[in-house]
This record gives C-alpha cells, structure tokens and sequence, in this order.
C-alpha cells in the first residue's frame, strides 16, 4: 500500500510529539510537506482520529498547525 503524503505527515507528527523539541520537529515537518498547505491541513485533521493519547494528538496538531501557520525561520 502506497502512504500518501498526508498519511507520511500523521506518521511522522505523531513520532516526533513523543520525544522531539520543537524546532527539530518543526523543521523535519516542514521538510516533509514542502509547502503543502492542503497536505498539512488534511494531516491536522487526521491526527484526531489517531489511535493515541490525548496529549501525544494534540503535541502532533500543534506542531503540524505551527508548520502550516507559522512563518519559517529565515535562511542561516
């Protein structure tokens, strides 16, 4: 079966709101989507029906809502 871009985007949310700061996690979502706004927002909603805790979906949303919404870091 061939994950979709949605589908790699909950995966990895959902890894990296266990045990990931948020610029790291931040940063590999960003990458991941590559500007997909429609993928990130499918992806939000996706998180709420992940057979997780609580606090682990909402760490996912909130750092795929920050990806989405938040402006990226300038260029170092």
């Amino acid at each position: 079966m061939t994950q979709t871009l949605v589908d790699r985007l909950v995966a990895r949310a959902m890894v990296l709101a266990v045990d990931t700061l948020d610029d790291e996690a931040m940063a590999d979502l960003r990458c991941l989507a590559a500007s997909n706004d429609q993928a990130l927002e499918q992806a939000i909603r996706a998180c709420l029906a992940q057979p997780a805790p609580l606090a682990i979906r909402q760490r996912a949303i909130e750092l795929l809502a920050r990806v989405r919404y938040e402006d990226p870091p300038p260029p170092a």
